[in-house]
């Protein structure tokens, strides 16, 4: 969905913002394609930090030729500065945490934890 709002009136133009994404029944390398899409049209170098909850449901097919989630991540941030960060417990997950949207958060960073507060 937040891709196809790219190039319209109806984007939001957050910047130095936490731009928090999920997704279900999307295939890697769908996902990927639409990261950079976003990377490409300079949304995520606006941001602070992009955080990743739960990619889920899709089933692997022998056209994904192997390709996981995981090495989408990597790719991502081998081309993308702003720290993507992942494993958050949000999206189509039954225990998650609810994100606040529109709200000013402060995001800290101690090693290979991240907190996120409100």
């Amino acid at each position: 969905m937040l891709c196809s709002l790219l190039g319209t009136p109806h984007w939001p133009k957050v910047k130095g913002g936490l731009l928090f994404l999920e997704d279900v029944n999307e295939h890697p390398y769908r996902v990927e394609r639409m990261l950079l899409q976003l990377h490409q049209a300079g949304v995520l170098h606006a941001q602070k930090a992009v955080l990743i909850g739960r990619i889920s449901d899709y089933k692997p097919s022998p056209l994904d030729r192997g390709y996981t989630i995981k090495a989408m991540l990597a790719h991502l941030r081998s081309v993308c500065a702003t720290p993507v960060l992942t494993g958050l417990p949000f999206g189509h997950v039954p225990t998650k945490v609810t994100m606040p949207f529109g709200r000013k958060v402060q995001l800290v960073v101690e090693g290979r934890d991240a907190f996120v507060g409100w």
